[in-house]
Order: C-alpha cells, then structure tokens, then sequence
C-alpha cells in the first residue's frame, strides 16, 4: 500500500498525493522534499498527521548507496497538536552544502504529555526500520532498485537528545556522527542515575573511533550550561579519555571532530545555526557571528 504523502507546499491544504515526488532530470535525482502521512513504523506515536519528513539533495544516478540523516526533534508548547513543519524549520536539515548523496529524515515523536515527546517506536533498531522505509519510498527514482544506506548520522535537538542515545542501543549499525544540540539533559533523578547513558556514549564512542581513519566519524555535542551542560561536560571527558591513547599526530583532526562546546547563541536556534555546517563538514569552526 502506497504512503500517503503531503507535498510540502500542500501540507496546510491537506492534499494526499500517492507517491514521493521524486523528479530525475540530467542523470540526476534532483533535490526534493515531501511529508507522508500514516507512517508504519510510527503507527504507535500519539501526535498529528503528517507524521514523516523527508528531504534529499541531488544525487546522480545510478548510485548503490546513499548517506542518511536522522533528526530527533524537542519539546512542543504545541503539545499533541504539534505540526511537524515546526520543527523542520528549526531542525538544521539543510542539505545545500552537503556534497555527498544524502537523505534527511525527520519523524514526529510521540507525545507523552505537556510538551514533552520521546521515540518509542524507534528504539530496539526501529529507527533502522524508519530509515529502510525511507530509502524505500525513494525505490521508483532508482528504477525500482533501494539505494542501499551508506554513511549514516544522527541528530537531536532538546528533548530529542537522551532518545537519540537511547537509540544507539538497539541499532545494527550504529551511525558514523552524532550532532546534539543542547540535548543532554541527563535522566530524571526520581527514575535513577541523572547520568545513565553516559556509558552507552562511551560503547558507541569506543567502536566509533576504533574505526579510524579509515571510516571517519564525529560526536559533536552543543550545549548551553544552565541546561544540558553536566551531561555535555561528562561527555567532553568521555572524549578526551578515548582520544588520550592516540598517537599526537592524529589528535588534531579527531579534535576537530570529537568534542563538546558551549552554544553563545539560544536555544531554540542552535540546531538550526549548526546543522547545516556539520553537515557540510562535521569537523568545521563555528563561526558564530556571521
């Protein structure tokens, strides 16, 4: 059965189309986006309709493999009536400078109450399920064929932070980056440990730069200290643990890909400002006055 599918300039209007609209001209895949509706793996998330976003940039045809961008999204004063557009607005899923082929993914989570959403569906390797969707949905711009996934990487803003540690448990193939963006809250202290999963980073961290150099990685973690800095600073020194047994000559460029910093800027905008340049280049210098 077809996904039902909401074009992004159609989404208000609430005009189902039933097939992603990929166009191909020139050899090419152009850049599109879309938003579905009634995703399979998300069937058990509370929360409005459309549920699914994607968006890719152009990517020449044929091509065996594809990166995958996954964004876990925050809290929503909207509640359950979050629109997913909100969030794609401030998600950094821009894609524009990214010179690699590469599919951007944006789920709705699953409202729990208030403002708060968590990714239920996603845990014990759904989140690979989702990705597996998405690249199929793209199968009829590949001539029937699934790109298969080739780089993937992570990203969280706010509340999607610990979710998006939580799902590198479950994954098969844990992503190549992690991006979050002042997300590390931490547990809450009733429930246990304030600081559980910091040894699930340390796993994730350990296999990650055991593939150095030749599958090249990131963890970059942005973060404002009233909020999420006890957990980012914890992760800082996760990283300089594991950087400690590397050989001098490597450190700057793992530097440059693995570390934890403070955000000057708010919130609310810091996905959105450092998204699009890790994407281009996970190890970049944020320039945060242009």
């Amino acid at each position: 059965m077809p996904p039902r599918l909401l074009a992004r300039d159609k989404q208000k209007r609430g005009l189902v189309m039933n097939k992603i609209p990929a166009a191909v001209a020139e050899g090419a895949l152009q850049p599109g986006e879309c938003y579905l509706c009634d995703t399979p793996i998300l069937k058990a998330h509370s929360g409005s309709q459309p549920d699914l976003f994607l968006r890719w940039n152009l990517i020449p045809l044929p091509v065996a493999a594809v990166d995958v961008v996954v964004h876990l999204h925050g809290f929503s004063r909207a509640g359950a009536g979050m629109p997913l557009a909100e969030k794609v607005a401030r998600s950094g899923l821009d894609l524009s400078r990214r010179r690699r082929p590469t599919l951007a993914v944006l789920p709705r989570g699953n409202w729990l109450r208030y403002t708060w959403y968590d990714f239920a569906a996603l845990l014990a390797g759904g989140v690979e399920q989702l990705i597996d969707y998405a690249l199929a949905g793209l199968a009829a711009a590949f001539a029937g064929t699934v790109p298969q996934r080739d780089r993937t990487i992570l990203t969280a803003h706010s509340g999607g932070g610990m979710p998006a540690i939580d799902l590198l448990e479950g994954m098969r193939e844990p992503p190549d980056e992690l991006h979050i963006f002042d997300g590390l809250y931490g547990r809450d202290p009733a429930s246990g440990d304030p600081m559980r999963g910091l040894e699930t980073v340390d796993r994730w961290l350990a296999g990650r730069l055991a593939g150095e150099p030749s599958r090249r990685g990131a963890l970059r973690v942005v973060y404002i200290e009233q909020q999420t800095g006890p957990f980012s600073r914890r992760v800082g020194e996760l990283i300089a643990n594991r950087l400690a047994a590397f050989a001098a000559s490597d450190l700057a460029d793992l530097r440059r890909r693995y570390r934890t910093e403070r955000s000057p800027i708010q919130h609310a905008r810091i996905a959105e400002r450092c998204g699009p340049d890790l994407l281009a280049d996970a190890g970049i210098e944020f320039d945060w006055w242009r």
